[in-house]
C-alpha cells in the first residue's frame, strides 16, 4: 500500500515537476528577405504591385502599368518606412508598420497601411495590408491577411466600398 501511495503521489507531481523545468531554447528560425534594408518605400515605389490590392488605380491598369513608378508617379516623401504620393487630386501612401515573418511561412513580410484619398472629393480608402515578395525577381504583393496596421478604427472603414458622386446630372 505505501508503494503505491508514492508511486500515485509521483505521478501526481511529475507534470508540475516537467513543466517547471527550463526549457530548451530552440534556434532562431531562419527568415529569407527579398526587401532592401535602406530606402524601403523608394523599392515599394518601383516594386509593390498594385494589381494584387484594390485601389482608385484600377480601371487605368494594364498589364504594363503594375506599379506606382509604371505610372510615372515620383515620391514626394520615401524612406525606410514608406512612400507617399501626394499630388493635385490625389493622395497615395504606403505606411510601414512592422517588418516580420507576420504568416509564418519563412519569408519576412511587411504590415502595411495603405491610404487612397481623393482631395476635394469623398473617395477616401486605408487598408490594412501583409505585403510580402517571394524572390529577387518578383513583385511585392499585398496577400490577405488580417491585420490593425491602419489602426482598428480604419478596419471597417477599407472593408466597405466608396463611391464617388458622379458630377454628372441623372
Amino acid at each position: 500500500m505505501r508503494i503505491l501511495r508514492h508511486l500515485l503521489l509521483a505521478a501526481a507531481i511529475a507534470p508540475a515537476i516537467v513543466h517547471a523545468a527550463p526549457k530548451a531554447k530552440q534556434a532562431p528560425k531562419q527568415v529569407a528577405s527579398f526587401f532592401p534594408q535602406l530606402d524601403l518605400g523608394r523599392f515599394l515605389a518601383d516594386n509593390f504591385d498594385l494589381a494584387s490590392v484594390r485601389s482608385s488605380l484600377a480601371a487605368r491598369r494594364t498589364p504594363e502599368l503594375r506599379t506606382f513608378a509604371d505610372f510615372g508617379m515620383l515620391p514626394t516623401n520615401s524612406g525606410d518606412d514608406g512612400v507617399t504620393f501626394d499630388g493635385e487630386r490625389w493622395l497615395y501612401q504606403l505606411r510601414v508598420v512592422r517588418r516580420a515573418d507576420i504568416n509564418n511561412d519563412g519569408i519576412e513580410d511587411l504590415e502595411v497601411c495603405f491610404t487612397d484619398r481623393a482631395k476635394g472629393a469623398s473617395y477616401d480608402s486605408s487598408q490594412s495590408l501583409l505585403v510580402s515578395r517571394y524572390s529577387d525577381e518578383t513583385y511585392a504583393v499585398a496577400l490577405r491577411y488580417e491585420s490593425d496596421a491602419c489602426g482598428p478604427a480604419k478596419r471597417e472603414k477599407a472593408s466597405t466600398t466608396l463611391t464617388v458622386p458622379s458630377s454628372k446630372p441623372q
